[in-house]
């Protein structure tokens, strides 16, 4: 991929750890019966963390994939209760939704 597609590399992501892309709001795919979401860090040193997912993915046991496409290491996949051990109580509602930033060094 020589432009940078988001949506491409989320699926790609999915597919590689064995799970399907979802085509609707929510989570971004299945891992068998877990819901999981794909998390990029492109430029910046950290993931963003969308409140009404995170608590869909704590609620059914999901998971993040984390991919910091700025470093040479490996996607990691990462129980959405790990990430939940990161958060504070303090979500921004800067972009209209409720949000918070865990940092690259957090999982890599």
């Amino acid at each position: 991929m020589t432009d940078f597609d988001h949506t491409e590399i989320e699926k790609e992501l999915i597919r590689d750890f064995g799970g399907e892309p979802t085509e609707s709001f929510g989570p971004d795919g299945m891992i068998g019966d877990e819901p999981t979401e794909v998390r990029l860090a492109k430029k910046e040193d950290r993931f963003r963390v969308n409140k009404d997912t995170h608590e869909t993915l704590v609620e059914q046991d999901g998971t993040y994939i984390f991919d910091d496409l700025g470093d040479n290491k490996p996607p990691r996949q990462v129980e959405a209760t790990e990430v939940e051990d990161e958060l504070d109580d303090d979500f921004h509602s800067d972009r209209g939704y409720m949000h918070q930033f865990v940092s690259v060094d957090d999982f890599f």
